[in-house]
């Protein structure tokens, strides 16, 4: 059953919590949580916990975020995690398809409807590379776990980001996440053209990594 109170709280504490947050797309999100704003939350996809495991984990490393842990963990009951299906099993891996889940909120199937706006959590357990990809949709991740590593383009050199550090990806930008011993867990949009496909691009390094994690 839906809780309307408890989507609208969490909706709240997101956009608090990035009203505190500077760099490139973050008004973009909380434009496209303006719009949604006076939806009613209608009924979603069956509550269902994250097939990887890790939330508990995660939850507790958050740090500096009080209030929208409280309004994850309200809405927690009511929430129907999945799986992104879309990537070739022979080009992502055998492990991101069962270390990833994620739920969306706004848009697509979430809580609130959107127009070409999704906003949700994204959820990876530890020791997972998510492989170089790329997709049409300008997007914002916001973990709320850290630190995980980041680089952008295939092959190219890692940077460490703390909890709480925004990421933008512009559209078509090659981008990849290094999850190593604590839970990713984090914000995530996409802006416009989310019905776009994510593209895995090939790196040479991926078992390399894969068989040090």
């Amino acid at each position: 059953m839906c809780h309307p109170e408890a989507v609208t709280r969490l909706i709240a504490e997101i956009d608090t919590y990035l009203a505190r947050r500077d760099g490139p797309g973050i008004k973009d999100v909380r434009d496209g949580i303006a719009r949604s704003a006076g939806e009613a939350a209608r009924r979603t996809a069956k509550a269902a916990p994250p097939s990887c495991g890790h939330l508990d984990e995660a939850l507790l490393a958050m740090a500096g975020a009080d209030a929208l842990r409280g309004a994850i963990e309200d809405i927690r009951p009511q929430l129907g995690w999945v799986t992104y299906d879309a990537y070739p099993r022979a080009k992502i891996g055998e492990r991101f398809p069962r270390a990833h889940a994620f739920v969306t909120l706004i848009g697509g199937a979430g809580f609130i409807p959107a127009e070409d706006f999704a906003l949700g959590l994204f959820l990876i357990a530890p020791g997972t590379l998510y492989r170089d990809h790329f997709h049409p949709a300008p997007e914002l991740y916001v973990p709320l776990t850290g630190p995980h590593e980041w680089r952008f383009g295939a092959g190219e050199s890692w940077r460490e980001y703390p909890a709480h550090a925004a990421i933008w990806n512009e559209p078509m930008q090659v981008h990849a996440t290094l999850v190593r011993r604590q839970p990713f867990l984090a914000l995530y949009a996409w802006t416009k053209d989310v019905e776009g496909v994510s593209v895995v691009a090939a790196a040479p390094d991926w078992a390399e990594i894969e068989a040090r994690l």
